[in-house]
């Protein structure tokens, strides 16, 4: 099978090409034109395509059988997001179409979730995020519609369809997680110290998208990608600090203190700020719960669809981060937040969001969908 990877030479993408490659496969890299000479991944090829010029596609496209998708903008204003995302999908979907490619693989996200809707545990009978989705921040509005205009181009096209969920995916040169605290100064504060954390390992993870292509079981199934080991918010900050030779200090804040404290600072940037105030992320409920909640995360119908089982436990995962770092002289200690967190500006209200902008181009794929 010849497999196109969009985004296939990022933290995820370059795990996921090795999987399909072991398996006997031949994978085509989509990189931007201006990347695309300085990309080399060992064993596959590199086309170069921008999914924002649909004219750049088609020629990355030819003798394809399949596409794993995992392309999605991480950075840059809410407008941005969804235009690279969104945008860029549909274009894909429009130029696969046109070669007659029909089989997908598509790299969706926890993000896409209601977890206000989540009770105990949640799996992928969980509700989506629909009438708040405005109100959480652009990755997750641009990844929510990602999945709509995969879905309905997959109905529309009778396409073989798979949508993988991963939960926080973690590495080598991305050991630090969103979901687990906030560092401040010398203290390193977990929120919900004690709860589940959804987490898989890169390469675990990659497996599921390898194996995926293979299982006609998967066509038309939608599967959550966590690791089978339970891991609290604690125990991999401990590990964290251990590993990387982090010298914080390590502080539990409950996960009702750390909501309490958004929403207070919601009020307060409400009444102070009523046109829109900025709030960081960590301070905005929504955002807070998607990251913090308190559920469990199973893992089964991934396990019995896929016959997936992670090759690499959470000690041995880390012995491979700590080595991989040492090979690429990475000082991970000095690092304070991952890349995407360091260059997002602060989370705003609605009011401040490019909202109009979103807004206006999801009506248009809402009418495109029902024409």
């Amino acid at each position: 099978m010849r497999v196109l990877v969009t985004g296939g030479s990022g933290f995820l993408g370059r795990h996921v090409v090795r999987s399909i490659l072991a398996r006997g496969h031949s994978v085509v890299v989509l990189v931007r034109p201006s990347r695309a000479s300085a990309v080399r991944i060992e064993g596959a090829e590199v086309a170069a395509g921008d999914l924002r010029l649909p004219r750049t596609l088609a020629a990355a496209l030819e003798g394809v059988d399949a596409v794993v998708h995992l392309a999605a903008c991480v950075v840059g204003d809410e407008e941005t997001q969804f235009h690279n995302t969104v945008v860029g999908t549909e274009n894909l979907l429009a130029a696969m179409a046109a070669a007659g490619v029909y089989r997908l693989v598509h790299c969706s996200s926890f993000s896409v979730y209601d977890w206000r809707a989540a009770r105990r545990s949640l799996d992928e009978t969980t509700p989506l995020e629909s009438d708040r989705l405005y109100q959480r921040d652009g990755y997750a509005i641009a990844k929510t519609w990602q999945e709509r205009v995969v879905r309905r181009w997959a109905e529309a096209n009778d396409a073989r369809l798979t949508v993988l969920r991963p939960g926080f995916i973690w590495g080598a040169g991305k050991e630090r997680l969103a979901c687990i605290g906030q560092e401040l100064g010398p203290l390193d504060v977990i929120f919900g110290p004690l709860r589940e954390t959804p987490i898989t390992y890169v390469e675990n993870c990659a497996d599921a998208f390898a194996l995926a292509l293979d299982r006609d079981d998967a066509v038309g199934a939608t599967l959550n990608v966590i690791d089978d080991e339970r891991v609290s918010a604690w125990r991999y900050a401990a590990e964290l600090r251990r590993r990387l030779g982090i010298k914080k200090l390590g502080v539990p804040a409950p996960y009702a203190a750390v909501m309490a404290m958004g929403l207070a600072a919601t009020l307060v940037s409400r009444s102070l700020f009523p046109s829109g105030g900025k709030l960081p992320g960590v301070l905005m409920p929504l955002r807070s719960r998607a990251r913090f909640a308190p559920h469990r995360f199973p893992n089964d119908r991934l396990k019995e669809t896929l016959g997936w089982a992670p090759r690499w436990g959470f000690a041995e995962a880390w012995d491979r981060c700590v080595a991989k770092d040492a090979e690429n002289n990475v000082d991970v200690a000095s690092v304070e937040a991952p890349v995407a967190e360091r260059k997002a500006p602060a989370e705003r209200t609605p009011s401040e969001r490019s909202a109009p902008a979103i807004a206006r181009r999801s009506a248009e794929l809402s009418e495109a969908a029902h024409a």
